[in-house]
């Protein structure tokens, strides 16, 4: 007999408000929301878990999935641990050096982003190997150059002179023989401090990102740790998990561990919860819109897409971040926005948020408008019923922020505000089409799923201007990406680099490699506690025409390269049919998925006049 499923309590920590769902097997969900603390995360989040979930003293028995932009806000504020590097001889500079793009192509003052690791804090090793690629010997690691004992241990040395918190290991081409590396952080154990190995975050052999991604998971590991130890004093430290940035789980440990799968686990929730709800009311694609109090997140969402809709090129504050990660586009202009007039007499609305303190001019406490202002101002937002009546709004404080504002402008307060819902809502139509016309999708065709805070406010709007098929506001939109926490799938992707002509990896080759990576997943989360009967594996393949520089990503299956074919004409119009098909990497992701919430009716109330 299987044992009942324990509760779970899915917690979203934002800008302005913390969210909190606890599901039941057999029960309607019950939330929470109270005001973020962002001088600690954790205090909001113990609290609302105590006024949810907990029994006295007891530590409950429930799991937790919790989403938290800790670590992505560290790595944006450059507040990370201090981090050293260990690479190979002559190639320190390589993290800066990248690959000489510009992103801003026309800026005639472009700014790089600072390094996480400074150049003094950057060590060498006198190591060199590569993967031979045909003959005899292919697939073998030919390694003519290795550092000594007595090497290691200076290098040790001037990491522990340096102050270092934590160290990264990047060597070239470890993603071939990752004991490359696993030689010289056995060399750093001692230390006592985090050690990162660059192939055992990602195998992949492109090293500007495999180093990028491997220096930012060692500088945030401190980062994370201290912020889950301090959640575990009142939580269950077994039971708790964090989302991932590729909308899975993984357990709290791993990922303090491996902090870099978890810097977009807070926007992830949304898509996830927004996918869950385009299912109920049987939607395909969709386009998801997540409006929070600092910022909104647009996402689109192919529920057949698998491993192919996640990205591998994700940018955070210019560093390289190559992990998994849903393709979300996020811009600074949320419910809590500033309204601001420059010299020129331009409204602008954000990047500046007031967060959680001291929030909209009608939470009592800010002087200066936001977006939420607007829709109390305009009537959108009932004064005396805000958050179940819990926060009554200040309507007479609001009316005297427009009043300035509208002098400035030299408009009626209303129009004042209308004016500030059209800047917001023009930057937000702009991200849609970011993540739908740029992506080569046609946003006629599809329909918008808003939530958030804010999200249903401008739904209809949006919807109507890039003429969409309609919007969907989810029940309960303000705590859905806590929701989509509570019913995320455990998951875990491994990936193995081939670099090989497809022809020579038969079906039943691919097969034998592709089986053990998924049996390393198997293992992972039957560690973490899934039946094996529970757990599910899908296989993809990366290919591309050789010479080229990037891959797609498509289903293993009897004909690849003709499926490879197939949606390269999509994507870009054209296919090759006598071209070499070249194997990039293979990749498992292993999963066991959550059954959905219980749906209850819908309750009828008449509007407000």
């Amino acid at each position: 007999m299987t044992p009942p499923r324990p509760p779970t309590l899915g917690v979203d920590t934002g800008g302005t408000f913390t969210d909190l769902v606890l599901l039941t097997p057999g029960e309607r969900p019950a939330n929470a929301k109270l005001s973020s603390t962002p001088d600690d995360p954790s205090r909001a989040t113990l609290e609302g878990v105590r006024a949810l979930a907990a029994r006295g003293d007891e530590r409950p028995a429930y799991e937790v999935v919790h989403g938290t932009t800790v670590a992505l806000n560290a790595l944006l504020t450059g507040r990370t641990a201090r981090t050293a590097l260990v690479t190979n001889a002559g190639f320190r500079d390589l993290i800066e050096i990248g690959r000489q793009e510009r992103p801003e192509i026309y800026a005639l003052h472009p700014e790089k982003p600072r390094p996480i690791v400074p150049r003094s804090r950057r060590f060498e090793v006198r190591q060199r190997s590569w993967p031979a690629r045909e003959g005899e010997r292919a697939g073998e690691v030919i390694e003519v150059l290795r550092p000594d004992a007595a090497e290691l241990e200076r290098v040790a040395r001037r990491v522990a002179r340096s102050g270092a918190q934590s160290v990264a290991v990047c060597l070239l081409h470890a993603y071939a023989d990752p004991a490359i590396e696993e030689r010289v952080a056995a060399a750093l154990a001692p230390l006592g401090i985090p050690v990162t190995c660059s192939a055992a975050i990602l195998p992949a052999y492109r090293e500007v990102e495999r180093f990028g991604t491997a220096l930012a998971n060692a500088a945030l590991v401190p980062v994370l740790s201290t912020y889950l130890e301090h959640l575990a004093r009142g939580l269950p430290a077994d039971r708790l998990s964090i989302l991932q940035s590729s909308g899975g789980t993984l357990p709290a440990a791993r990922a303090a561990l491996e902090p870099v799968r978890v810097l977009f686990s807070g926007p992830a929730g949304g898509v996830v919860g927004a996918a869950r709800a385009a299912a109920e009311a049987r939607l395909a694609g969709v386009v998801t819109l997540d409006m929070g109090g600092t910022s909104t997140d647009v996402a689109f969402h192919d529920p057949g897409a698998g491993l192919a809709s996640a990205v591998g090129d994700t940018r955070v504050a210019g560093h390289p971040i190559a992990v998994p990660t849903l393709d979300i586009h996020t811009i600074g202009c949320g419910g809590g926005s500033l309204v601001t007039v420059d010299a020129g007499g331009v409204l602008h609305v954000g990047p500046e948020s007031a967060g959680a303190d001291p929030g909209p001019v009608c939470y009592g406490r800010g002087d200066e408008p936001t977006v939420t202002d607007a829709h109390v101002l305009l009537g959108h937002i009932a004064a005396e019923g805000f958050l179940d009546g819990g926060l009554p709004l200040d309507v007479d404080a609001v009316a005297r922020a427009f009043e300035g504002l509208a002098r400035r402008l030299g408009v009626r307060p209303s129009e004042a505000a209308q004016a500030v819902l059209d800047v917001a809502r023009a930057s937000m139509r702009r991200a849609l089409g970011v993540m739908t016309m740029q992506r080569g999708k046609d946003p006629r065709a599809l329909a918008l799923v808003a939530f958030g805070g804010g999200g249903g406010l401008h739904a209809a709007a949006l919807a109507s201007s890039l003429g969409m098929q309609g919007a969907l506001v989810p029940a309960n939109p303000g705590v859905l990406s806590a929701l989509g926490m509570a019913t995320a799938d455990a998951l875990r992707d491994h990936e193995r680099a081939v670099l090989g002509a497809l022809a020579d990896w038969s079906p039943a080759r691919r097969r034998r490699a592709l089986a053990e990576l998924g049996r390393r997943g198997r293992e992972e989360l039957r560690s973490a506690g899934h039946p094996e009967r529970t757990i599910e594996v899908e296989h993809s393949l990366d290919l591309r025409y050789r010479g080229q520089s990037y891959e797609l990503t498509v289903p293993e299956g009897p004909d690849p390269a003709a499926s490879f074919a197939a949606l390269h004409e999509r994507r870009y119009g054209w296919a090759l049919e006598d071209a070499q098909v070249e194997l990039v990497s293979l990749r498992a992701r292993t999963l066991t998925r959550t059954p959905p919430p219980r749906a209850g009716a819908a309750a009828r109330r008449r509007p407000a006049p």
